[in-house]
């Protein structure tokens, strides 16, 4: 588990959002990958490159997928060993994304 404050859950959703906006998974930045991989039970892809590599182009849609909460592929928030610590972001996350959702599957 990789431990965050307030300040650095704000950031990470900022960077999320940012992430979201531009439909670009090159800015995922180290801070968003590593809450991703350690306390939300994501794919590391082996580093950061490898994350941002593996959602690029056309798979963008499959990064967003697992955010849309209409996803089968969005249920990891409600897998048992995803921490209580992190439920305030993660909800975050998948609100904004499903919001954005439409968007960007057009």
């Amino acid at each position: 588990m990789y431990s965050l404050s307030n300040d650095q859950k704000q950031k990470i959703l900022k960077n999320f959002k940012c992430v979201i906006d531009k439909r670009s998974s090159q800015l995922i930045n180290k801070d968003l990958y590593y809450h991703l991989n350690l306390n939300c039970n994501f794919t590391a892809f082996f580093n950061l490159e490898g994350f941002r590599d593996a959602y690029s182009g056309d798979n963008f849609k499959d990064f967003i997928e697992q955010f849309d909460s209409h996803s089968p592929r969005s249920q990891w928030v409600e897998a048992p060993e995803i921490s209580k610590d992190f439920e305030d972001i993660n909800y975050e996350m998948l609100s904004y994304a499903t919001e954005q959702a439409p968007r960007i599957y057009n």
